[in-house]
This record gives C-alpha cells, sequence and structure tokens, in this order.
C-alpha cells in the first residue's frame, strides 16, 4: 500500500470530495461540493478532513462538535466518511477514524455519535469494528417546501 497521509481538508478538494459523496450515492456536482465546502470550512464547529495517495484524494472524514443537551460537556459527530472503491479494505476509513476522534477529543468532546443509513450493513459492521455501538435509530425528514406551480 502507498503512503496514505491524513491532513485537513481544503477548499481546493472540492472536485475529489464531490466524487466520494456521489459515490455514497449523493450525486453532488464538484461546484455544489464547492460551495458546501466553503461554508463548511469557514465554521470553527466543523472540520474536515482527507485522506490522501500522493497528490490523490482517496477518503474523508466531515466532523462536528457541540455541546451536549443531556449532560455538561460537548459531544462529536462523525457527519461524513467516503473511501474511495480502490482504496476500501486497506486502513484508510480506519485512520480517518481515529485522526477525527483524536480532533474531537482535543476538542473537548466526550462521546462520539456517527449515523449510517439502513442499507449500509457494511458501514455498520466498520463502526462496531471501530468501538461504536448501536443505540437507537434516525428520523429524517425534508422541511423543503415543493414551490407551487404558476398559473400563467
Amino acid at each position: 500500500m502507498s503512503t496514505v497521509v491524513i491532513r485537513p481538508a481544503a477548499v481546493t478538494d472540492f472536485a475529489a470530495i464531490a466524487r466520494l459523496v456521489s459515490e455514497l450515492g449523493y450525486p453532488t456536482s464538484p461546484s455544489q461540493m464547492q460551495r458546501r465546502l466553503e461554508a463548511i470550512l469557514a465554521d470553527h464547529d466543523y472540520f474536515t478532513l482527507a485522506a490522501c495517495d500522493g497528490e490523490h484524494v482517496v477518503g474523508f472524514v466531515g466532523t462536528r462538535v457541540g455541546p451536549l443537551y443531556e449532560a455538561d460537556g460537548q459531544y462529536g459527530q462523525i457527519m461524513a466518511l467516503a473511501v474511495a472503491a480502490s482504496h476500501h479494505r486497506r486502513g484508510v476509513g480506519q485512520m480517518l477514524m481515529l485522526a477525527a476522534e483524536s480532533k474531537l477529543v482535543e476538542c473537548g468532546a466526550r462521546e462520539l455519535v456517527v449515523t449510517s443509513g439502513n442499507h449500509r450493513a457494511a458501514a455498520h459492521a466498520f463502526y462496531e469494528s471501530c468501538g461504536y455501538t448501536f443505540t437507537g435509530r434516525r428520523y429524517k425528514k425534508s422541511l423543503v417546501v415543493q414551490p407551487e406551480l404558476v398559473e400563467e
């Protein structure tokens, strides 16, 4: 395996991250990811790490930290994790998780959470192998209102 290095992501990583997010099943154009990354990287509660094999971004993890409602202190959340298919089962995901966990602890997080779609059985097994336990469900509701048809 080539040497994979974990580093903070930069806005210039937008095309590679758009590709990785699209591979996860969330079609994203490079221009969309550029706008998203600009906003995310400007928010100090979020941080994003990139896994690089040489000059190529082959994975990323996006996290956030925030205050807990149910206890004193901070929590960390893994918001997104993706590794290029060419680098699956080569330890890149684990490297990203360990780096993210270290950064979240550094930021004061006392517990970490990650959500994963029901259809991602391999991801569930991966998170469990990283020490996470299944504790519940996540529900989602879109708040986007569809524009009404305008009669001319």
